[in-house]
């Protein structure tokens, strides 16, 4: 069941918002060191990316709610969230591109692109983590739980 509690739901988007944008310093890191040999294991990302990870840990429940309805198996739903991932980027990635004129990221050098803002190459990191994402919810929704408890008392 989806939370009515605000302070909850708010906890719960700036935990995800923060989990996500180390995430993304942490690949960004292991990424250069692959791929330029980039010892300094310097990341990067962009505040703005808070938008899209933290309504990741809003839009989870729901989604898992409805899938477990339907008594869809865990790989199903990963491919779900997997999907949803890639369709907060692309339409992040123009709203922020197109809209705000804002260039966060750019896929064009990538194969497999569109225009710019997904590219499959990230199928498996985004498949994997439809996979860990409930889990993960669940987790960070124990810790919303004891923040919402411990500003309300």
């Amino acid at each position: 069941m989806q939370e009515k509690n605000p302070k909850r739901v708010l906890i719960r988007f700036f935990i995800f918002a923060l989990l996500g944008l180390n995430m993304e310093v942490f690949f960004t890191s292991i990424s250069g060191l692959i791929t330029n040999g980039n010892f300094s294991l310097r990341g990067h990302t962009s505040l703005w990316m808070m938008l899209d990870y933290g309504l990741l840990g809003i839009l989870t429940p729901w989604i898992r709610d409805f899938l477990l309805r339907r008594k869809i198996p865990l790989v199903g739903r990963a491919v779900v969230y997997m999907c949803g991932i890639y369709l907060v980027e692309y339409l992040s990635g123009i709203l922020f591109h197109k809209v705000i004129g804002l260039n966060i990221w750019d896929y064009s050098s990538l194969p497999l692109n569109l225009h710019g803002q997904i590219t499959l190459v990230y199928l498996p990191l985004w498949f994997a983590l439809g996979l860990g994402i409930e889990t993960l919810y669940e987790w960070v929704d124990r810790i919303a739980v004891l923040f919402s408890n411990r500003v309300s008392g």
